[in-house]
């Protein structure tokens, strides 16, 4: 069995003392792929780092949508600069964040505006932070998707991955339709997590990836404790209790689906 976990962010001081440990431990749970995203300039440039390091870890740049940096401009040049870099695999996490906002809102969206542009010149799968803003990122995206032209949809598996879906079966649907995979976190392990757990049971394997987002969202099994990828397996079993089949054969699809997403493996 092999596993992938699809979005993490290894280089926060949580994992400083014990990086080496975390990595081991994810192996030892079937986890041989793990991508960091970055936030801004300074942690893609982190997430980097550590993909040049471990062969295992791959990278995402990008500045999410509350990431309050001081030269938007700079950043954002920066994160492009670094497209070309044989381990990045994504732009992200980008989006649109209108849970705390407190970058304003009209800044959100040029930063995230700007590095679509971004994916399409390096032809890079998008990583999206969607939080209470499903409204206003799903026209942007869509007519991203539709500028896409030279990029044929059946020539990928996905434009890229909505992170830690939130949304309901029916947007699960449009955004899937859309040409996106949902990326399922330890929330869908919670007992009272009841709309992400229909999404699943609603959306094929195939539209489906896992992911921790470490050090955040542990599973129920180790709920208030640090996330971290090895936990993935507790993910990857209440999928497949769901679904009614194996953990192995979850396993084996959400693997599929990001190596063919991000074009590793």
């Amino acid at each position: 069995m092999m596993l992938v976990d699809t979005h993490c962010h290894l280089y926060l001081p949580e994992f400083a003392a014990d990086l080496e440990d975390v990595l081991t431990r994810a192996h030892q749970n079937h986890v041989n792929i793990v991508v960091v995203a970055g936030i801004d300039a300074q942690t893609s440039l982190q997430c980097i780092k550590l993909a040049e390091k471990y062969e295992e870890v791959y990278a995402a740049v990008g500045i999410h949508p509350n990431s309050e940096v001081l030269d938007t401009k700079k950043e954002l040049n920066a994160i492009r600069s670094w497209l070309s870099h044989p381990k990045i695999i994504a732009v992200g996490e980008i989006g649109l964040d209108y849970h705390r906002a407190s970058v304003p809102i009209v800044e959100q969206r040029e930063r995230f505006v700007r590095q679509l542009e971004f994916a399409d010149e390096a032809n890079l799968p998008i990583i999206v932070h969607n939080r209470n803003a499903i409204h206003d990122l799903h026209p942007l995206v869509a007519e991203w998707v539709r500028d896409k032209n030279r990029i044929p949809q059946e020539a990928k598996v996905a434009y890229g991955v909505f992170h830690s879906f939130s949304e309901d079966r029916e947007w699960a649907r449009e955004l899937t339709q859309l040409g996106f995979l949902l990326g399922i976190s330890g929330v869908v392990t919670f007992p009272n997590a009841h709309k992400t757990k229909e999404v699943v049971r609603s959306t094929p394997l195939t539209r489906l990836l896992l992911e921790t987002d470490a050090p955040y969202l542990c599973p129920q099994p180790c709920r208030g404790k640090r996330n971290e990828p090895a936990h993935l397996n507790y993910i990857a079993q209440e999928m497949a209790a769901l679904l009614g089949v194996s953990t192995d054969r979850v396993a084996e699809i959400t693997s599929q689906n990001a190596k063919s997403l991000f074009g590793i493996g």
